[in-house]
């Protein structure tokens, strides 16, 4: 049985898609099973995949992958953005990272650390692709790759959602908090770049597409509903930083 289902989002970033697969396909655990989750025309692939087309703009692009992913079957998902191009060894270490925590975990690409004294989502402390970690580092909050066992996708329902136009990660987060499930950003070696969460260190995702970049209300929506859901009861503590120093180099 294969280990790992890869579903890929594709929204407007179409042309770094190729690459993209091939960086999946590379993996020294390759994803035999891939989802494409676009919004436009269908693209021909030469690779084996599920192709979900939807005309909607934001539901079925941003949460519903989420949704959808809810009746793969293998051990393993996972959730990729469209800017994300990770190295060769990154599904497999995510796999051992995720055993030595008992399962119980999701890796992202990218973090933030909420100052509970001061929650603001501009302000907050970032884990960006082009941070390079020491130890792996626990954060509150989780976006642009989601590593996890499958079983967990489950929690993404146990939340009601705020706004269905965006912050799909801020909604899964929150869940994931209060099931004490914790999210977590791995280290990487600057010399080896196969350990990388993303081998473009984050250029994709500055790109001319980026919504921090073209959307003006992106930051202060995400403030919004980080304090929207603060207000809800997500606690910022991040307990199993005992194990893992949480220290950004």
């Amino acid at each position: 049985m294969n280990q790992v289902t890869t579903v890929l989002t594709v929204f407007n970033r179409l042309h770094y898609l190729p690459s993209q697969l091939k960086a999946i396909k590379d993996q020294s655990i390759p994803s035999d099973i891939f989802m494409i989750w676009r919004n436009k025309t269908p693209y021909d692939l030469q690779y084996p995949c599920i192709i979900y087309q939807n005309e909607t703009q934001h539901f079925n692009s941003l949460y519903g992958r989420f949704y959808n992913s809810l009746h793969i079957k293998t051990p393993y998902v996972f959730i990729v953005d469209d800017d994300i191009l990770p190295g060769k060894k990154y599904i497999e270490r995510c796999i051992e990272f995720s055993k030595k925590e008992n399962d119980k975990v999701v890796i992202c690409h990218y973090g933030v650390i909420v100052d509970s004294n001061n929650i603001n989502y501009r302000t907050a402390e970032k884990v960006n692709p082009d941070t390079f970690l020491e130890i792996p580092t626990q954060v509150n909050m989780g976006g642009q790759g989601w590593f996890l066992k499958t079983e967990l996708l489950n929690h993404f329902l146990d939340e009601y959602i705020i706004d269905e136009s965006t912050g799909e990660d801020l909604h899964f987060s929150f869940s994931l908090a209060n099931k004490n499930i914790p999210i977590f950003i791995l280290d990487k070696d600057k010399n080896d770049k196969d350990t990388w969460q993303d081998l473009t260190l984050g250029e994709r995702g500055a790109d001319d597409y980026s919504q921090w970049k073209n959307n003006p209300t992106h930051y202060k929506t995400r403030d919004f509903l980080l304090k929207a859901y603060a207000e809800k009861g997500w606690n910022f503590s991040r307990d199993r930083t005992k194990k893992y120093k949480n220290r950004l180099v």
